[in-house]
Protein backbone atom coordinates (compact mmCIF):
# COMPACT_ATOMS: atom_id res chain seq x y z
CA UNK A 1 0.00 0.00 0.00
CA UNK A 2 1.10 3.57 -0.67
CA UNK A 3 0.85 6.41 1.84
CA UNK A 4 0.77 10.12 1.04
CA UNK A 5 1.86 12.23 4.00
CA UNK A 6 0.81 15.86 3.64
CA UNK A 7 1.63 18.60 6.17
CA UNK A 8 -1.50 20.52 7.17
CA UNK A 9 -1.37 24.24 6.26
CA UNK A 10 2.39 23.81 6.19
CA UNK A 11 3.68 27.40 6.18
CA UNK A 12 1.18 28.45 8.84
CA UNK A 13 2.03 25.36 10.92
CA UNK A 14 5.75 26.21 10.77
CA UNK A 15 5.00 29.64 12.20
CA UNK A 16 3.05 28.03 15.07
CA UNK A 17 5.79 25.59 16.09
CA UNK A 18 7.87 28.27 17.83
CA UNK A 19 4.97 30.59 18.74
CA UNK A 20 2.39 28.59 20.73
CA UNK A 21 0.26 31.72 21.18
CA UNK A 22 -0.71 31.33 17.51
CA UNK A 23 -2.25 27.89 18.10
CA UNK A 24 -5.88 29.00 17.85
CA UNK A 25 -5.30 32.26 16.01
CA UNK A 26 -6.05 32.98 12.36
CA UNK A 27 -2.70 32.92 10.54
CA UNK A 28 -1.84 33.78 6.93
CA UNK A 29 1.51 33.71 5.12
CA UNK A 30 2.27 36.03 2.20
CA UNK A 31 4.08 35.50 -1.09
CA UNK A 32 7.25 37.23 -2.31
CA UNK A 33 7.36 40.95 -1.50
CA UNK A 34 4.37 40.48 0.82
CA UNK A 35 1.98 40.41 -2.12
CA UNK A 36 -0.69 37.68 -1.84
CA UNK A 37 -1.86 35.03 0.60
CA UNK A 38 -0.17 31.68 -0.09
CA UNK A 39 -1.00 29.81 3.13
CA UNK A 40 -3.83 29.95 5.65
CA UNK A 41 -4.62 28.29 8.95
CA UNK A 42 -8.05 26.68 9.34
CA UNK A 43 -9.13 29.70 11.38
CA UNK A 44 -8.18 32.04 8.53
CA UNK A 45 -10.08 29.86 6.06
CA UNK A 46 -13.15 30.07 8.31
CA UNK A 47 -13.00 33.87 8.03
CA UNK A 48 -13.38 33.56 4.27
CA UNK A 49 -9.84 34.64 3.34
CA UNK A 50 -9.25 33.13 -0.13
CA UNK A 51 -5.99 31.66 -1.35
CA UNK A 52 -4.12 34.14 -3.54
CA UNK A 53 -5.94 37.18 -2.17
CA UNK A 54 -3.82 40.38 -2.46
CA UNK A 55 -2.93 41.77 0.94
CA UNK A 56 -4.33 45.24 0.21
CA UNK A 57 -7.77 43.78 -0.53
CA UNK A 58 -8.13 42.01 2.82
CA UNK A 59 -6.33 44.55 5.02
CA UNK A 60 -9.56 45.72 6.68
CA UNK A 61 -10.61 42.14 7.49
CA UNK A 62 -7.17 41.39 8.91
CA UNK A 63 -7.23 44.40 11.20
CA UNK A 64 -10.83 43.84 12.25
CA UNK A 65 -10.45 40.14 13.10
CA UNK A 66 -6.90 40.25 14.45
CA UNK A 67 -5.42 37.96 11.79
CA UNK A 68 -1.69 37.28 12.28
CA UNK A 69 0.20 37.98 9.05
CA UNK A 70 3.70 36.70 8.21
CA UNK A 71 6.09 37.10 5.30
CA UNK A 72 7.37 33.90 3.72
CA UNK A 73 10.24 32.56 5.82
CA UNK A 74 11.66 30.16 3.22
CA UNK A 75 14.72 29.26 5.28
CA UNK A 76 12.52 28.08 8.17
CA UNK A 77 10.07 26.23 5.94
CA UNK A 78 12.83 24.41 4.06
CA UNK A 79 14.50 23.29 7.27
CA UNK A 80 11.23 22.12 8.84
CA UNK A 81 10.44 20.19 5.64
CA UNK A 82 13.80 18.41 5.90
CA UNK A 83 13.04 17.49 9.52
CA UNK A 84 9.67 16.01 8.61
CA UNK A 85 11.28 13.99 5.81
CA UNK A 86 13.96 12.70 8.20
CA UNK A 87 11.23 11.38 10.50
CA UNK A 88 9.39 9.71 7.62
CA UNK A 89 12.54 7.87 6.53
CA UNK A 90 12.47 6.01 9.86
CA UNK A 91 9.28 4.22 8.81
CA UNK A 92 10.11 3.04 5.28
CA UNK A 93 13.19 2.95 3.04
CA UNK A 94 11.37 4.00 -0.15
CA UNK A 95 10.13 7.58 -0.05
CA UNK A 96 9.44 10.10 -2.80
CA UNK A 97 9.48 13.79 -1.88
CA UNK A 98 6.66 15.15 -4.02
CA UNK A 99 6.80 18.77 -2.79
CA UNK A 100 7.99 20.78 0.19
CA UNK A 101 5.05 19.50 2.26
CA UNK A 102 4.11 16.17 0.62
CA UNK A 103 5.82 12.78 0.42
CA UNK A 104 4.80 9.38 -0.88
CA UNK A 105 5.86 6.34 1.18
CA UNK A 106 5.88 2.74 -0.01
CA UNK A 107 4.32 0.62 2.75
CA UNK A 108 4.24 -2.64 0.84
CA UNK A 109 5.03 -5.58 3.08
CA UNK A 110 3.69 -4.02 6.27
CA UNK A 111 0.94 -6.61 6.46
CA UNK A 112 -2.84 -6.40 6.73
CA UNK A 113 -4.83 -3.23 6.01
CA UNK A 114 -5.52 -2.80 9.73
CA UNK A 115 -1.82 -2.99 10.55
CA UNK A 116 -1.02 -0.47 7.80
CA UNK A 117 -3.60 1.95 9.20
CA UNK A 118 -2.06 1.62 12.68
CA UNK A 119 1.35 2.37 11.20
CA UNK A 120 -0.08 5.46 9.45
CA UNK A 121 -1.48 6.66 12.77
CA UNK A 122 1.95 6.11 14.35
CA UNK A 123 3.56 8.14 11.54
CA UNK A 124 1.13 10.98 12.10
CA UNK A 125 1.67 11.00 15.87
CA UNK A 126 5.46 10.74 15.65
CA UNK A 127 5.87 13.53 13.09
CA UNK A 128 3.79 15.94 15.15
CA UNK A 129 5.51 14.99 18.41
CA UNK A 130 9.04 15.28 17.03
CA UNK A 131 8.64 18.30 14.73
CA UNK A 132 5.46 20.06 15.86
CA UNK A 133 3.99 19.84 12.34
CA UNK A 134 0.51 18.23 12.05
CA UNK A 135 0.12 15.91 9.06
CA UNK A 136 -2.61 13.93 7.33
CA UNK A 137 -1.95 10.46 5.94
CA UNK A 138 -3.82 9.00 2.99
CA UNK A 139 -3.52 5.28 2.21
CA UNK A 140 -4.32 3.73 -1.16
CA UNK A 141 -3.50 0.87 -3.49
CA UNK A 142 -2.07 3.45 -5.92
CA UNK A 143 -0.70 6.98 -5.77
CA UNK A 144 -3.94 8.46 -7.12
CA UNK A 145 -6.02 6.64 -4.48
CA UNK A 146 -3.56 7.76 -1.79
CA UNK A 147 -4.05 11.35 -2.97
CA UNK A 148 -7.80 10.93 -2.73
CA UNK A 149 -7.53 9.36 0.74
CA UNK A 150 -5.33 12.21 1.97
CA UNK A 151 -7.85 14.76 0.74
CA UNK A 152 -10.61 13.01 2.67
CA UNK A 153 -8.47 12.62 5.81
CA UNK A 154 -7.67 16.33 5.80
CA UNK A 155 -11.21 17.56 5.20
CA UNK A 156 -12.83 15.11 7.64
CA UNK A 157 -10.27 15.92 10.33
CA UNK A 158 -9.63 12.23 10.99
CA UNK A 159 -5.94 12.49 10.13
CA UNK A 160 -5.81 9.04 8.49
CA UNK A 161 -7.99 7.58 5.74
CA UNK A 162 -7.70 4.50 3.56
CA UNK A 163 -9.03 4.12 0.01
CA UNK A 164 -8.92 0.66 -1.54
CA UNK A 165 -9.90 -0.08 -5.11
CA UNK A 166 -13.38 -1.21 -3.98
CA UNK A 167 -13.85 0.68 -0.71
CA UNK A 168 -13.22 4.02 -2.46
CA UNK A 169 -16.49 3.82 -4.44
CA UNK A 170 -18.55 6.04 -2.06
CA UNK A 171 -15.78 8.62 -1.98
CA UNK A 172 -15.44 8.65 -5.77
CA UNK A 173 -19.18 9.20 -6.17
CA UNK A 174 -18.90 12.52 -4.28
CA UNK A 175 -15.74 13.75 -5.99
CA UNK A 176 -16.03 15.98 -9.10
CA UNK A 177 -13.91 14.71 -11.97
CA UNK A 178 -11.90 17.97 -12.04
CA UNK A 179 -10.52 17.20 -8.58
CA UNK A 180 -8.86 13.92 -9.54
CA UNK A 181 -5.07 14.12 -9.30
CA UNK A 182 -3.77 14.90 -12.79
CA UNK A 183 -7.13 16.04 -14.24
CA UNK A 184 -7.23 19.78 -14.84
CA UNK A 185 -10.08 22.12 -15.76
CA UNK A 186 -9.67 21.77 -19.53
CA UNK A 187 -9.59 17.98 -19.44
CA UNK A 188 -12.50 17.89 -17.00
CA UNK A 189 -14.52 20.01 -19.44
CA UNK A 190 -13.85 17.50 -22.24
CA UNK A 191 -14.85 14.62 -19.96
CA UNK A 192 -18.09 16.35 -18.99
CA UNK A 193 -18.91 16.64 -22.69
CA UNK A 194 -19.21 12.83 -22.73
CA UNK A 195 -21.24 12.82 -19.49
CA UNK A 196 -18.41 12.00 -17.12
CA UNK A 197 -19.06 14.26 -14.16
CA UNK A 198 -17.74 12.41 -11.10
CA UNK A 199 -14.63 10.43 -10.27
CA UNK A 200 -16.76 7.27 -10.10
CA UNK A 201 -18.07 7.83 -13.61
CA UNK A 202 -14.51 8.44 -14.74
CA UNK A 203 -13.31 5.18 -13.16
CA UNK A 204 -16.14 3.18 -14.76
CA UNK A 205 -15.77 4.78 -18.21
CA UNK A 206 -14.36 2.61 -21.06
CA UNK A 207 -10.56 2.77 -21.29
CA UNK A 208 -10.71 3.46 -25.02
CA UNK A 209 -12.89 6.54 -24.43
CA UNK A 210 -10.57 7.86 -21.70
CA UNK A 211 -7.48 7.39 -23.86
CA UNK A 212 -9.15 9.07 -26.83
CA UNK A 213 -10.01 12.15 -24.77
CA UNK A 214 -6.86 12.55 -22.67
CA UNK A 215 -4.18 10.24 -24.01
CA UNK A 216 -1.99 7.81 -22.12
CA UNK A 217 -1.44 10.09 -19.10
CA UNK A 218 -5.18 10.30 -18.44
CA UNK A 219 -5.50 6.56 -18.95
CA UNK A 220 -2.93 6.05 -16.20
CA UNK A 221 -5.11 8.05 -13.77
CA UNK A 222 -8.09 5.99 -14.92
CA UNK A 223 -6.30 2.72 -14.17
CA UNK A 224 -4.94 4.03 -10.87
CA UNK A 225 -8.47 4.66 -9.61
CA UNK A 226 -9.07 0.94 -10.17
CA UNK A 227 -6.14 0.13 -7.89
CA UNK A 228 -3.66 -0.64 -10.68
CA UNK A 229 -0.30 1.05 -10.15
CA UNK A 230 0.77 2.95 -13.23
CA UNK A 231 2.67 5.84 -11.61
CA UNK A 232 5.85 4.44 -10.12
CA UNK A 233 7.99 5.94 -7.38
CA UNK A 234 10.51 8.38 -8.81
CA UNK A 235 14.05 8.46 -7.56
CA UNK A 236 15.79 11.85 -7.30
CA UNK A 237 17.61 12.62 -10.54
CA UNK A 238 20.61 14.94 -10.84
CA UNK A 239 19.43 18.33 -12.00
CA UNK A 240 20.54 19.54 -15.41
CA UNK A 241 19.91 23.22 -14.62
CA UNK A 242 19.67 25.38 -11.50
CA UNK A 243 17.82 28.70 -11.50
CA UNK A 244 17.81 31.42 -8.87
CA UNK A 245 15.68 34.55 -9.31
CA UNK A 246 13.76 36.98 -7.12
CA UNK A 247 11.66 40.07 -7.65
CA UNK A 248 13.12 43.31 -6.30
CA UNK A 249 11.60 45.06 -3.33
CA UNK A 250 11.30 48.19 -5.54
CA UNK A 251 12.16 49.43 -9.02
CA UNK A 252 15.91 49.29 -9.70
CA UNK A 253 17.65 51.43 -12.31
CA UNK A 254 21.31 51.31 -11.25
CA UNK A 255 23.52 48.72 -12.93
CA UNK A 256 25.53 48.47 -9.70
CA UNK A 257 22.48 47.41 -7.71
CA UNK A 258 21.44 44.93 -10.39
CA UNK A 259 24.94 43.40 -10.32
CA UNK A 260 24.76 43.21 -6.51
CA UNK A 261 21.46 41.33 -6.70
CA UNK A 262 22.74 39.09 -9.48
CA UNK A 263 25.89 38.25 -7.49
CA UNK A 264 23.75 37.22 -4.53
CA UNK A 265 21.66 34.93 -6.77
CA UNK A 266 24.79 33.42 -8.33
CA UNK A 267 26.17 32.76 -4.85
CA UNK A 268 22.99 30.91 -3.88
CA UNK A 269 22.84 28.91 -7.12
CA UNK A 270 26.52 27.90 -6.98
CA UNK A 271 26.16 26.80 -3.37
CA UNK A 272 23.27 24.55 -4.33
CA UNK A 273 25.24 23.18 -7.27
CA UNK A 274 28.30 22.42 -5.17
CA UNK A 275 26.09 20.75 -2.57
CA UNK A 276 24.92 18.33 -5.26
CA UNK A 277 28.47 17.67 -6.46
CA UNK A 278 27.87 19.17 -9.91
CA UNK A 279 29.59 21.62 -12.24
CA UNK A 280 28.16 23.91 -14.95
CA UNK A 281 29.27 24.46 -18.53
CA UNK A 282 27.30 27.65 -19.23
CA UNK A 283 25.58 30.58 -17.54
CA UNK A 284 22.43 32.46 -18.54
CA UNK A 285 21.30 35.75 -16.98
CA UNK A 286 17.99 37.52 -17.47
CA UNK A 287 16.48 40.82 -16.41
CA UNK A 288 13.10 42.46 -16.88
CA UNK A 289 10.68 45.18 -15.90
CA UNK A 290 7.26 44.61 -14.33
CA UNK A 291 4.89 43.43 -17.11
CA UNK A 292 1.87 44.28 -14.94
CA UNK A 293 2.83 47.94 -14.52
CA UNK A 294 0.95 49.89 -17.13
CA UNK A 295 2.08 53.08 -18.77
CA UNK A 296 5.83 52.57 -18.28
CA UNK A 297 8.50 51.44 -20.77
CA UNK A 298 9.00 47.66 -20.82
CA UNK A 299 12.22 45.75 -21.41
CA UNK A 300 13.10 42.07 -21.05
CA UNK A 301 16.32 40.44 -22.14
CA UNK A 302 18.63 37.50 -21.49
CA UNK A 303 22.10 36.37 -22.49
CA UNK A 304 23.98 33.07 -22.34
CA UNK A 305 27.71 32.49 -22.15
CA UNK A 306 29.80 29.33 -22.15
CA UNK A 307 32.43 28.81 -19.48
CA UNK A 308 35.92 27.89 -20.65
CA UNK A 309 35.51 24.56 -18.85
CA UNK A 310 33.07 22.80 -16.52
CA UNK A 311 33.24 24.79 -13.29
CA UNK A 312 31.78 25.14 -9.82
CA UNK A 313 33.98 28.11 -8.91
CA UNK A 314 32.02 31.00 -7.44
CA UNK A 315 34.34 33.75 -8.67
CA UNK A 316 34.51 32.40 -12.23
CA UNK A 317 30.75 32.04 -12.58
CA UNK A 318 30.01 35.39 -10.92
CA UNK A 319 32.43 37.15 -13.26
CA UNK A 320 30.82 35.58 -16.33
CA UNK A 321 27.30 36.40 -15.10
CA UNK A 322 28.08 40.06 -14.48
CA UNK A 323 29.85 40.37 -17.84
CA UNK A 324 26.70 39.08 -19.53
CA UNK A 325 24.53 41.47 -17.52
CA UNK A 326 26.58 44.46 -18.64
CA UNK A 327 25.86 43.45 -22.24
CA UNK A 328 22.07 43.35 -21.90
CA UNK A 329 21.50 46.16 -19.39
CA UNK A 330 19.81 49.25 -20.83
CA UNK A 331 19.52 52.63 -19.14
CA UNK A 332 16.16 54.29 -18.57
CA UNK A 333 14.16 51.30 -17.27
CA UNK A 334 12.90 50.49 -13.79
CA UNK A 335 13.78 46.82 -13.43
CA UNK A 336 11.70 44.47 -11.29
CA UNK A 337 13.46 41.10 -11.59
CA UNK A 338 16.88 39.57 -12.26
CA UNK A 339 18.04 35.97 -12.22
CA UNK A 340 20.67 33.43 -13.19
CA UNK A 341 20.46 29.96 -14.72
CA UNK A 342 23.34 27.48 -14.46
CA UNK A 343 23.24 25.21 -17.51
CA UNK A 344 24.59 21.82 -18.54
CA UNK A 345 25.18 20.43 -15.06
CA UNK A 346 27.21 17.24 -14.80
CA UNK A 347 28.73 15.36 -11.90
CA UNK A 348 32.05 16.80 -10.82
CA UNK A 349 34.87 14.96 -12.55
CA UNK A 350 32.77 13.92 -15.55
CA UNK A 351 32.88 17.13 -17.57
CA UNK A 352 33.96 17.25 -21.20
CA UNK A 353 37.70 17.92 -21.50
CA UNK A 354 38.96 20.64 -23.85
CA UNK A 355 41.92 19.89 -26.08
CA UNK A 356 43.89 23.04 -25.26
CA UNK A 357 42.54 23.75 -21.76
CA UNK A 358 45.13 25.09 -19.35
CA UNK A 359 43.86 23.19 -16.32
CA UNK A 360 45.16 19.68 -15.90
CA UNK A 361 43.02 16.55 -15.51
CA UNK A 362 42.78 15.14 -12.03
CA UNK A 363 43.81 11.54 -12.59
CA UNK A 364 42.19 10.39 -9.33
CA UNK A 365 38.68 10.98 -10.68
CA UNK A 366 39.24 11.50 -14.41
CA UNK A 367 37.79 15.01 -14.54
CA UNK A 368 38.84 18.64 -14.37
CA UNK A 369 39.65 20.48 -11.17
CA UNK A 370 40.29 24.05 -10.20
CA UNK A 371 43.71 25.23 -9.21
CA UNK A 372 44.51 24.16 -5.67
CA UNK A 373 44.37 27.69 -4.25
CA UNK A 374 40.98 28.46 -5.78
CA UNK A 375 39.51 25.19 -4.56
CA UNK A 376 40.78 25.88 -1.04
CA UNK A 377 39.17 29.32 -1.22
CA UNK A 378 35.79 27.81 -2.11
CA UNK A 379 36.08 25.28 0.70
CA UNK A 380 37.00 28.00 3.16
CA UNK A 381 33.94 30.03 2.13
CA UNK A 382 31.71 27.01 2.65
CA UNK A 383 33.13 26.35 6.13
CA UNK A 384 32.67 29.96 7.22
CA UNK A 385 29.09 30.06 5.92
CA UNK A 386 28.15 26.71 7.48
CA UNK A 387 29.46 27.89 10.86
CA UNK A 388 28.43 31.54 10.93
CA UNK A 389 25.55 31.83 8.46
CA UNK A 390 25.02 32.88 4.85
CA UNK A 391 25.79 36.56 5.39
CA UNK A 392 28.99 36.04 7.41
CA UNK A 393 31.04 36.43 4.21
CA UNK A 394 29.92 37.61 0.79
CA UNK A 395 31.42 38.78 -2.48
CA UNK A 396 32.45 42.43 -2.64
CA UNK A 397 29.57 43.19 -5.01
CA UNK A 398 27.00 41.84 -2.55
CA UNK A 399 26.25 44.24 0.33
CA UNK A 400 26.16 42.47 3.69
CA UNK A 401 23.82 43.32 6.56
CA UNK A 402 25.23 45.86 8.93
CA UNK A 403 27.90 47.11 6.51
CA UNK A 404 28.15 50.20 4.35
CA UNK A 405 25.79 49.82 1.45
CA UNK A 406 23.04 48.22 3.49
CA UNK A 407 20.58 50.91 2.45
CA UNK A 408 21.25 50.27 -1.23
CA UNK A 409 20.90 46.52 -0.69
CA UNK A 410 17.48 47.06 0.85
CA UNK A 411 16.25 48.43 -2.49
CA UNK A 412 16.68 45.12 -4.30
CA UNK A 413 16.06 42.60 -1.55
CA UNK A 414 12.56 41.15 -1.29
CA UNK A 415 10.16 42.94 1.04
CA UNK A 416 9.70 40.69 4.06
CA UNK A 417 8.59 43.21 6.65
CA UNK A 418 6.57 40.63 8.61
CA UNK A 419 9.13 37.81 8.58
CA UNK A 420 9.42 35.69 11.71
CA UNK A 421 12.86 34.79 13.16
CA UNK A 422 14.91 32.09 11.45
CA UNK A 423 14.56 29.86 14.49
CA UNK A 424 16.46 26.84 13.14
CA UNK A 425 18.96 28.26 10.63
CA UNK A 426 20.62 31.24 12.36
CA UNK A 427 22.46 31.04 15.67
CA UNK A 428 21.51 34.58 16.66
CA UNK A 429 17.81 33.82 16.20
CA UNK A 430 17.57 30.53 18.10
CA UNK A 431 14.46 30.42 20.31
CA UNK A 432 15.14 31.11 23.97
CA UNK A 433 13.31 29.21 26.73
CA UNK A 434 12.54 31.49 29.66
Amino acid sequence: MIALVDCNNFYASCERVFAPKLERAAVVVLSNNDGCVVARSNEAKALGIPMGAPLFKIRDLIECRGVKVFSSNYELYGDMSARVTAVLRRFAPEIEIYSIDESFINLDGVGSRERTVRLAEDIRTTVERWTGIPVSVGLGDSKTLAKLANRIAKRAGSGVHCCGAVSATPDLRKLPVAQIWGIGKKLASRLRSVRVWTALEFRDAPSALVRKIGGVVTERAHRELKGLRCIEFEQPQPRQNICCSRSFGGRIRSLGQIEAALSAHVDHAVRRMRGEGSTACAVQVFVGTDPFEKGVPQYHSSATGKLTAQSDDLLTITGEANALMRKIHREGYGYKRVGVLLLGLTSKGHGQLRLFDETQPDRSNGGLRLTLKRERLNQALEKIISKHGREAIVLGRTPAKGLAGQDSAADWRMKRQRCSPHYTTRWEELPIVR
